[in-house]
């Protein structure tokens, strides 16, 4: 068996997911059966490495009627993922440059104190979670992202969209991955939730007018620890970072209107050659919004409780009738006719 040391634990890839790429490297052509062989590990464990190394781009699944698993071109996918790492760090610095400006004119709020509270164990930043938003007087800004600590359902967050407490979340892809997450936000929209999504966000958050946050520690299962900050320009180097991914955010649906009454801006306005677009069945708007999300196909099947072939022939239409390349692509376009 093959050395399965972390060199690629760099581009984001574990020992053992490593492990299993060398073997499929070694053995094109190979099956989740005979990789259970080799390497002594369960098939859902080898089967769920799989799917990640395929999401990496380190893989690919040959079809037929016994399922089989080959590399890619082992220079040009890890290129590739230096590329996004690159990308990312230029980005972060941009946020470090930003949040140090931030940092150097704010200044400590000594009327606050600066307190941070540490929180050991999901449970207590689950009731810290939902005590924060029961504390919020104005507004919630979210970054919505796997893994969590509650339930799916937030037990507190309709209550306070009635009584006029602004919510504002950034969702990733991931979060749509059980069944019928897309309704579940579209009914928190529907309450007043202004939904964004972006294919990444660095961790998990909950501020509360722009004076509390919550932030786990790690990102690791089980989230064993978090902290609460209070009154210091952690929270508002916090805040930056939210509204700068906010800037770069795409829609999930039709947002709803701003405080005074006005709607927000919804990006271009549909074309006269578009209008046909305004006649589109509520199962396409809703396929839009899910490509607007970002989500993969699969999980996209399973939002709309069709079959993976069923979906690739709609996919296929819709994407030709909005002339992109891409999903992603595809569902930013919608988001900028106002289609979903």
């Amino acid at each position: 068996m093959l050395d399965d040391g972390p060199a690629l634990a760099i581009v984001g890839i574990s020992a053992f997911d490593e492990r299993i790429y060398r073997e499929v490297l070694a053995c094109p052509g190979i099956t989740v059966q005979e990789l259970v062989m080799r390497s002594g590990e369960s098939s859902g464990r080898i089967q769920t490495s799989l799917t990640r190394l395929r999401a990496k781009g380190l893989v690919s699944r040959l079809w037929g009627r016994s399922p089989r698993w080959t590399a890619t071109n082992p220079g040009t996918a890890i290129r590739s993922l230096v590329r996004g790492m690159q990308s990312n760090l230029d980005r972060l610095t941009d946020t470090a440059d930003q949040l140090e400006e931030t940092f150097r004119t704010a200044g400590q709020d000594l009327e606050e104190g600066g307190q941070f509270e540490f929180l050991a164990g999901p449970e207590d930043q689950a009731r810290s979670y939902v005590r924060l938003q029961q504390e919020a007087k104005e507004e919630v800004l979210t970054f919505d992202r796997p893994p969590y600590v509650l339930d799916y359902h937030n037990p507190v967050q309709t209550g306070l969209l009635r009584k006029g407490v602004r919510y504002r979340t950034i969702y990733v892809p991931e979060a749509f991955d059980h069944a019928g997450a897309l309704d579940e936000v579209g009914s928190l929209v529907k309450a007043g939730e202004e939904a964004r999504v972006l294919p990444e966000l660095p961790f998990k958050m909950a501020l509360v007018d722009r004076r509390q946050a919550v932030v786990p520690l790690h990102m690791d299962l089980p989230l064993t620890r978090g902290v609460l900050i209070r009154g210091t320009t952690m929270v508002v180097a916090l805040v930056e970072l939210f509204e700068r991914l906010w800037q770069e955010a795409l829609p999930i649906y039709p947002q709803p209107a701003s405080r005074d009454g006005a709607p927000e801006p919804a990006g271009e306005p549909v074309r006269s050659d578009e209008q046909g677009w305004a006649e589109l069945d509520p199962d396409d708007r809703r396929l839009l919004a899910l490509l607007s999300a970002g989500l993969k196909d699969d999980a996209i099947a399973r939002q709309l409780g069709t079959s993976p072939r069923s979906l690739r022939r709609r996919l296929r239409h819709l994407l030709d009738e909005l002339n992109a390349e891409t999903r992603f692509q595809a569902g930013a376009q919608a988001s900028r006719r106002g289609l979903v």
